[in-house]
């Protein structure tokens, strides 16, 4: 790809890019946030139009931490009550689902939950912020992708991604906590601390469905100390809610899971709107209108395809190169998304941490045609997610999984390079 120079003139540097995406962030806060929000305001709209009312999940199962024992945060009955206590959604068209969330997740939010909801919700969204911002820092940090312009950019272009900023931010959600586990994973692996490295990771307890490839991942590129210190992280998380919650809490955790597992299609078909997951079964799904039992067979054949390529593909980047473990988190990360039965859309905020990491490995590779191509796909990507959102709502399909795809085969491309390029300096 090349710049037309002959009708554009010349190509724009690092400080046109800079003025670009940062122009571009602020276009997205005013025409997306702020500008609605003077109309409903004059309009004389009240809180109900812009409640984040995904948080009403996790500062709901935070009072319940606060108020009851520990063993009745899986009543679903008492979820439904303490949500419409919070904010009475079935009032306005709405319903609330059961939040499956383990239960050091609630004693967690019950910090929060000591506030009311209003204060609760702009404290957990700083926190929020500030967790997304040092893992892309730290993933910066673990791959050092060079001088400061690229690394504005990819800050604009990371805060301005809607499933971030829309999805996540301002709804209340929690992917920020994966953002910050996967990103510090990352950089104290770099620092040769792997234990440690896995204790970071060991915070994706909280929604194990994030770990489908990364933990197949640390096993076959042998990375056994921070598999180690995943376990350990895990078992101090269990052993916390097990001091508050008693071993029941487990059993009635369990149960609740199979309750979940009906609303999310886990056992047939979902009964969430398909248009807020990024994942191929739910695309496949939404275009379909249903799940016929040859759509089952098929993503059936191609996850299972997937998965035994990439697990070639990790066991040969173990000593293949610093690139190629870099790499080696991307594609698990991308594919994560994509292979699962249960991704929002606002866990593609882990993107973030991917096309970090694919810019690092590109950068240590000196491969510079490829870096503007995924350089390019990840902006483009950034850019795009806002129509796609509208597109979801109006149409109620999420054409998000088909760039992530892209995404994904693309780094699977780039691995094989790397641990081609890494088995040949071996050699030699």
């Amino acid at each position: 790809m090349r710049w037309p120079t002959e009708v554009l003139g010349p190509a724009p540097g690092l400080k046109e890019l800079n003025v670009a995406c940062w122009g571009w962030l602020a276009a997205v806060l005013v025409i997306q946030f702020c500008f609605p929000l003077l109309l409903r305001i004059k309009a004389g709209a009240g809180w109900i139009h812009i409640f984040p009312s995904d948080f009403v999940y996790f500062y709901g199962i935070g009072r319940i931490a606060n108020g009851y024992p520990l063993a009745k945060l899986y009543d679903y009955s008492l979820q439904l009550k303490t949500f419409n206590e919070i904010f009475p959604f079935h009032t306005h068209g709405g319903g609330y689902g059961p939040s499956p969330y383990p239960p050091f997740v609630a004693l967690f939010f019950s910090l929060f939950a000591r506030f009311s909801v209003v204060p609760a919700f702009f404290l957990w969204a700083g926190v929020s912020l500030a967790l997304y911002l040092a893992g892309i820092v730290a993933a910066v940090k673990g791959v050092s992708t060079g001088e400061r312009g690229k690394v504005s950019i990819i800050f604009a272009s990371a805060l301005a991604f809607c499933p971030f900023l829309q999805d996540t931010l301002s709804n209340g959600q929690i992917s920020t906590l994966a953002v910050f586990a996967v990103g510090f994973a990352v950089m104290l692996e770099r620092k040769s601390r792997p234990f440690a490295s896995g204790l970071a990771l060991s915070m994706l307890a909280y929604k194990p469905t994030l770990l489908l490839l990364l933990i197949p991942m640390l096993l076959l590129t042998r990375r056994f100390k921070a598999f180690g210190g995943f376990v350990t992280g895990s078992s101090l998380l269990a052993l916390a809610a097990t001091a508050f919650g008693g071993l029941q809490i487990w059993t009635s955790y369990a149960r609740f899971l199979g309750v979940f597992s009906r609303f999310v299609g886990f056992k047939g078909q979902s009964t969430y709107d398909l248009s807020m997951y990024v994942d191929i079964k739910s695309f496949m799904q939404a275009v379909s209108g249903g799940w016929s039992q040859a759509e089952l067979v098929f993503f059936m054949a191609v996850a299972i395809s997937m998965a035994a390529w990439l697990a070639v593909l990790f066991w040969n980047s173990a000593k293949s190169g610093r690139p190629a473990q870099s790499m080696a988190w991307a594609t698990a990360l991308t594919w994560t998304l994509l292979l699962n039965v249960y991704v929002p859309v606002y866990d593609s905020a882990l993107l973030a941490i991917g096309a970090v990491l694919t810019l690092g490995a590109l950068r240590e590779l000196a491969w510079k045609a490829a870096m503007g191509w995924m350089s390019f796909l990840a902006l483009f990507t950034g850019v795009v997610s806002w129509e796609l959102e509208t597109i979801a709502q109006s149409k109620g399909i999420q054409f998000l999984p088909i760039l992530l795809a892209v995404f994904g085969l693309s780094e699977l491309y780039i691995l094989r390079e790397a641990i081609r390029r890494g088995s040949a300096r071996a050699a030699l």
